[in-house]
């Protein structure tokens, strides 16, 4: 089996060692040694990254009590091979699992709340606690205690215990293992089984910030940072609060006040155009209805827009045909499309949606419909002006004549 040295030496960056055998899967290179200081997958916690020699290690995982190093290229030395681990993911990774057990801890003592998942990516670490409706005091109550641990820079060690000093220690949680089993200890705060990789005094942690939470089910899912991951989380959102509160010229403090006022009298102007442009729409629709020509009783209104928004045109060919013996055939265009409404007044004896599926190929259109109503859209933009005149002849010949 490899020799662990992660658990001998945490802050190893750099060792030698002897390349046991090398296993050719799918393209990669599985590499044996025999001993590591790259950390498996495994309990929560992402692999090591790093170097063998000059090959690129990409993944380390642990079977049947060896751990495999994953390569592209296979290391041509053999012998006293050097190995380097990537140790700002190391340390990331290191930050983040003693918070979470931090974390952890703090909701146990304060809320009686266990931790049932934990997950820690890329950019967040997150936790599932037995806590199913939880408030933002509780919250704060459980980030300062965290804090307090950090900054108290308590003493972090590992221990081995035998079955009966197992029994004696007050743990967290009971191990998933029956032999071997690691606890890790935060200074007579918390006791967890662990296999992972920690700092060795708290105060390399640095600060635990939660982001946010959510209720899932009957447990609730807190997101946190932790050490370096929190600062560069402070730094995006405060250079964020500073641009705004010199677009508002207002102190830091202020920006959320600024931000909900501008909120707020934007939903006003919002609402007081849309009423004006309601108005506007009423007064577009009689004139065009008082404009159009007529035919054996029918006014038939043909027209083409550029660039008008389609939501807003079948809205305006819908407050037409809200009148009696009117039909609507309406498209806009932009330079890649062409988009028609055929609409008509209910009393009206012409079916649009079979009307729109005769006139659509010559604008190489999709579309459909209803006997009263059909809309669509194509590519060929240049014959949109053809495609509603077609449409109107047919309806003067066939309907009107």
């Amino acid at each position: 089996m490899t020799k662990k040295l992660y658990h001998e030496n945490v802050y190893l960056k750099e060792f030698t060692a002897d390349i046991l055998s090398i296993l050719e899967k799918e393209g990669k290179y599985h590499v044996i040694l025999d001993q590591s200081a790259f950390y498996p997958e495994g309990g929560g916690q992402p692999h090591d990254q790093g170097w063998i020699e000059d090959s690129e290690v990409e993944y380390v995982y642990e079977e049947n009590h060896q751990i495999y190093h994953v390569v592209n290229i296979p290391p041509e030395k053999l012998i006293h091979a050097k190995c380097k681990i990537d140790w700002k993911r190391r340390f990331d990774h290191m930050q983040q699992h003693l918070g979470q057990h931090i974390l952890s801890s703090a909701f146990d003592k304060l809320f009686d709340a266990a931790t049932v998942g934990f997950h820690l990516g890329t950019e967040y670490i997150t936790i599932d606690i037995t806590l199913g409706n939880i408030t933002k005091q509780q919250i704060e109550k459980a980030e300062y205690l965290s804090n307090q641990v950090i900054w108290n820079n308590l003493h972090v060690k590992q221990l081995y215990p035998d079955p009966e000093t197992l029994k004696a220690l007050p743990l967290r949680k009971q191990p998933k293992v029956t032999e071997n089993i690691r606890i890790v200890e935060i200074d007579q705060v918390d006791y967890s089984p662990c296999g992972g990789t920690h700092p060795s005094q708290t105060g390399e942690v640095g600060i635990i910030k939660i982001r946010r939470w959510e209720k899932i089910r009957d447990t609730t899912r807190i997101e946190f940072v932790c050490g370096n991951r929190a600062l560069k989380d402070y730094t995006w959102k405060n250079d964020q609060i500073n641009t705004l509160s010199n677009l508002f010229s207002v102190k830091d403090q202020d920006t959320q006040i600024a931000v909900e006022k501008m909120y707020s009298e934007n939903q006003t102007m919002k609402k007081d155009l849309k009423s004006m442009h309601d108005q506007l729409m009423v007064y577009e629709a009689k004139a065009l209805y008082d404009q159009a020509e007529v035919s054996k009783t029918v006014r038939i209104i043909h027209r083409v827009f550029e660039q008008r928004d389609f939501g807003e045109l079948r809205q305006l060919a819908a407050k037409i045909v809200s009148n009696p013996n009117v039909v609507v055939l309406f498209g806009t265009k932009d330079n890649e499309k062409a988009q028609i409404v055929l609409s008509r007044s209910s009393e009206i004896n012409i079916n649009m949606n079979e009307l729109f599926k005769e006139i659509s190929p010559l604008i190489n259109g999709k579309g459909g419909g209803n006997p009263q109503t059909a809309q669509g859209g194509g590519n060929e933009v240049s014959n949109l002006g053809s495609s509603l005149l077609a449409a109107q002849n047919i309806i003067m010949k066939r309907y009107l004549a």
